[in-house]
């Protein structure tokens, strides 16, 4: 045992010690770690593996890894969540309202998607030039390539949604099962509908949904197109003084403190990735001209912030109206600072209580009259520049 003339001399030494690993220690663990995972308090990991049946025929298997967290209720009230995170996002984010949820009597599934949170990356078969020094018959050969904020087609979103979707029903085969989507999701949400009509998907929420954007591109449409394969690109999400676009999406201290150190976040991505978007996108836009629009046939909830720093409210509203008989649309004011991640403002609860009420099949209060004629009906075609 040292003396205590010994312990004295060191204590300086030890309190700066210990102080700089305090300090230094979010620094390591930034690129790895989330501080949203602390808040899942009753939730349970799962991996879902699948096979891509397109690059598959490649010669070589393509797998993916979806990570997923899932909340069972002490009481059910006989009704399952699937939960699609956002553009930066994971699953993390959703986990304070997942226990909520779980609290109320949901059974509550939320997963990342591929190439983003802890899932796997996405993964491409691209035709890269042979070394001029290997003889072979031709002068390129496919190759795969495996990158975050990265997909091949959008496909790859909706297919990996359908694969929850079975395993929640498998699981699960009593409950009714309805889908929610957050920000960018509704354009994969949408896109799903479209493309698996006869899942049995009973109700459908969009919270804040990005189908309109009114950030710039942080780029040139020009450059997206000619850029080589695999190219990143900057997130269309602004970011000030390096908080990763926290104060877009909330004015909490704790959250923007969680976004703006976030080792998950999402803030580069693929030219095939955006190429993937607008492609959604117009299809998704080309189905609402079908009157047999799949989408228009399931009873849906839109939250929206009606001065949203993100997205265009009065193109959504517009959007709305083509089929309003199902929809029921209500705005939230995002906060007093008027953010666009309801979760994470003042709104929270009182949307999750009028999430509650529409899966409910009781009237949502202060709902949209989307039956009033609008002033003027914008344009809905998505211009290149409003992709996400």
């Amino acid at each position: 045992m040292l003396p205590k003339i010994c312990l004295r001399m060191f204590q300086p030494f030890i309190f700066v010690t210990v102080l700089f690993s305090l300090w230094l220690m979010p620094l390591f663990s930034h690129a790895t770690s989330s501080a949203f995972f602390q808040l899942n308090h009753s939730g349970k990991q799962g991996v879902l593996n699948y096979t891509d049946p397109l690059l598959s025929q490649s010669g070589k298997t393509v797998r993916y890894q979806l990570k997923y967290t899932y909340w069972l209720p002490g009481r059910s009230n006989g009704k399952a969540i699937i939960y699609n995170h956002g553009l930066q996002s994971h699953r993390g984010w959703f986990y304070g309202s997942a226990e909520y949820l779980r609290i109320l009597g949901y059974t509550v599934y939320a997963f990342d998607r591929v190439g983003a949170g802890q899932s796997s990356a996405g993964v491409s078969l691209v035709q890269l030039p042979v070394p001029a020094d290997v003889a072979e018959p031709t002068t390129t050969r496919p190759v795969l390539i495996r990158q975050p904020g990265h997909v091949d087609r959008w496909p790859v979103w909706t297919d990996s949604l359908d694969q929850m979707v079975q395993l929640v029903r498998q699981r699960h085969p009593r409950l009714e099962l309805n889908l929610w989507a957050n920000s960018f999701a509704a354009h994969i949400l949408t896109g799903y509908i479209n493309s698996y009509p006869d899942r049995g998907i009973r109700r459908l929420v969009f919270t804040t949904p990005g189908l309109f954007s009114k950030l710039p591109l942080p780029f040139t449409i020009a450059d997206l197109i000619n850029a080589p394969a695999g190219q990143y690109f900057p997130s269309t999400i602004p970011e000030h003084n390096g908080d990763k676009g926290a104060g877009l999406f909330t004015a909490d201290p704790f959250y923007h403190w969680a976004i703006s150190t976030d080792g998950y976040s999402q803030r580069r991505f693929s030219r095939e990735f955006y190429l993937a978007v607008g492609g959604l996108t117009q299809f998704n836009l080309l189905r609402t001209t079908i009157s047999t629009d799949p989408l228009a046939q399931l009873p849906r909830f839109y939250l929206y912030v009606s001065a949203d720093p993100m997205m265009d409210t009065g193109r959504l509203r517009s959007y709305l109206q083509i089929a309003p008989q199902n929809t029921v649309a209500k705005a939230y004011q995002g906060g007093l600072e008027q953010r666009h991640l309801l979760a994470f403002t003042a709104d929270m609860q009182q949307s999750i209580l009028d999430i509650d009420d529409f899966l409910h099949d009781r009237p949502v209060q202060a709902a949209d009259n989307l039956q009033q004629a609008m002033p003027k009906v914008q344009p809905l075609m998505v211009l290149p520049e409003h992709w996400l």
